[in-house]
């Protein structure tokens, strides 16, 4: 049920004892419903907003008071109704208008500024002959270039957010793709005294998936991972494959962890959602992004910070049929959408 509990062995009783303020979502929410009632509210509709071990849940509740009869004690009716994923829905549809426009929008000038640099460079500069002004005029131009292509990096990583997903899924290796995209940062990470540790699960078949979109789930997360670690002596990133089961289904599950500062408590919820991040040079579409190809995969994913301090990301892929995991995500993409 939404707040996690059966209550129907609690049917009858007061509604602050009904044994689900034990838990933590149903506690929340009794202590939420508790408050206007000590209030006075009698009537009313709100959205709460509530913090569980799974993410950020989000609850949309009303009240009404039942008519009073003789005799009788008068009680209220609770109406409430989990509207987090519509809502997540509404967030990543008016995101990917944002990001189209964007795109659009800042895109076309970027190249005419780049070209009119180095025009101005090249005339320019043959003709100077104060090594000031010669050092002025290249530290300007270098500064418009290098803006441009940091700008160009924003407007790609709006485009792939907003772009919608064609799918090309093939039985994929996880465990090989999983290895050479970590062979390709294991490089980065020495330079920067990352060590990079790669546990494989062999019990993982090979998985149905877009080989290309995976490989960007995992470029995404090593970046992150990595970026993260730049200020940390002995830094560690983990990847590991698992082959669990996760309810009545089997899963291969990806973990990307390591030991840097981890994720800021009050933003765990939210940091799949777009333009959320603390790195200042930071567009906030990586994590979006990764949460988006792991839902077009019929997969699942969570974030949080693990017992040493550091942040940790773990992906659940369903181990299915090619065609059933294809209907699959893309019959979630088009509901979502159907919602928005």
């Amino acid at each position: 049920m939404i707040l996690g509990g059966d209550i129907e062995t609690r049917l009858g009783a007061p509604f602050g004892t009904t044994g689900l303020q034990t838990q933590g979502l149903a506690r929340q929410f009794t202590d939420a419903c508790q408050q206007r009632f000590n209030e006075g509210a009698v009537e009313w509709r709100e959205q709460f907003t509530f913090q569980t071990g799974a993410g950020r849940r989000i609850l949309m509740c009303a009240c009404t008071p039942l008519p009073v009869e003789v005799d009788a004690p008068g009680g209220y009716v609770l109406v409430f109704d989990d509207i987090t994923v519509m809502l997540q829905a509404q967030r990543e549809a008016a995101w990917g208008e944002v990001a189209r426009r964007l795109a659009h929008e800042i895109k076309n000038p970027l190249t005419p500024i780049r070209l009119s640099a180095e025009r101005l460079r090249h005339k320019l500069l043959p003709a100077m002959t104060d090594p000031k002004d010669v050092q002025m005029l290249e530290r300007a131009t270098e500064t418009i270039v290098q803006q441009v292509e940091a700008m160009k990096e924003m407007v790609n990583a709006f485009s792939e957010y907003a772009r919608a997903p064609r799918l090309e899924m093939a039985s994929v290796d996880l465990n090989k793709v999983v290895t050479e995209v970590s062979d390709l940062y294991r490089a980065q990470g020495a330079i920067r005294g990352v060590r990079l540790i790669v546990e494989l699960d062999p019990a993982i078949e090979a998985v149905v998936a877009d080989p290309g979109r995976l490989r960007q789930l995992l470029n995404n997360l090593l970046t992150n991972a990595v970026e993260a670690l730049e200020a940390q002596p002995d830094g560690a990133i983990a990847v590991t494959t698992r082959r669990v089961l996760r309810g009545e289904s089997e899963v291969a599950s990806i973990t990307v962890e390591d030991n840097g500062p981890g994720f800021q408590r009050e933003l765990i919820g939210q940091v799949f959602d777009p333009y959320v991040t603390t790195k200042a040079k930071g567009t906030g579409l990586g994590l979006a992004i990764v949460r988006k190809i792991v839902e077009e995969h019929g997969g699942h994913i969570e974030a949080d910070n693990s017992a040493g301090g550091g942040a940790q990301v773990r992906i659940d892929l369903p181990l299915r049929d090619a065609a059933a995991d294809t209907a699959h995500g893309r019959g979630r993409i088009e509901s979502r959408r159907e919602r928005a």
